[in-house]
């Protein structure tokens, strides 16, 4: 199979960088990349808002805050990158024809948002398993899977979907994005993305389920897949 892992930056930096959580990631990705091709991309998380907060006290100019994102993202990356050795590309890839080239040699591209800025780490992850024509795309974020309310906000009630059509997840997505403040698992131009992807079935997993990647790929998880 062609892959494409979407990794929160929340996940590696949840505040500092989580070195147990990046050391097992990358183990479980070389052991996939034994079978299959892999592709990473990589977000900015929770340090990368603190810095595009504070940016906001000198600026209103939301382009420059989204570069200032992009370079945390990239030592998101990066650590990554070191933590997989030979096996990745040494570089933080931000081209999809890139990507694409560096899957051709055997290794795997770790890639962030592109420039311009713009699109969201789950966005950029969709565009690529699009354009690389992936067969799956699994998105490793804080929460365990999609839930039909915000679990944070309701935990008692909020209940985990095992399986859902693309069709639900962007009709979530976009009722998440209309609250005020709410945060869906995945955003609504990504869900609209993985939507027009087409085939590609997606899986989204929490940072529990992203320790055994090599099973997740297998399907042997407990987030919510979502069918094409």
């Amino acid at each position: 199979m062609r892959i494409v892992f979407d990794i929160g930056g929340s996940v590696l930096v949840p505040e500092d960088p989580d070195i147990d959580f990046i050391k097992a990631i990358a183990y479980e990705l070389v052991k996939i990349s034994e079978d299959h091709e892999v592709a990473v991309v990589v977000g900015g998380g929770k340090v990368a808002r603190k810095y595009i907060h504070a940016a906001k006290t000198f600026t209103p100019n939301e382009t420059f805050k989204d570069y200032i994102g992009i370079h945390i993202t990239r030592a998101n990356a990066m650590l990554l990158i070191a933590a997989l050795g030979e096996k990745a590309y040494p570089f933080v890839v931000q081209d999809f024809r890139k990507a694409w080239e560096v899957i051709q040699l055997k290794k795997i591209p770790i890639m962030v948002e592109p420039t311009p800025p713009g699109h969201t780490t789950d966005a950029v992850a969709a565009l690529l398993a699009e354009y690389l024509q992936a067969d799956l795309l699994v998105v490793v974020t804080n929460v365990d899977g999609v839930y039909d309310s915000d679990p944070k906000k309701n935990p008692p009630n909020a209940k985990k979907l095992d399986r859902i059509t693309v069709d639900q997840l962007v009709e979530i997505a976009m009722q998440e994005e209309s609250k005020a403040g709410g945060s869906g698992v995945v955003d609504a131009l990504a869900a609209k993305f993985i939507q027009r992807g087409g085939k590609i079935k997606t899986y989204i997993v929490g940072k529990k389920d992203a320790y055994h990647l090599f099973d997740v790929v297998k399907g042997k998880h407990s987030g919510t897949v979502v069918e094409p």
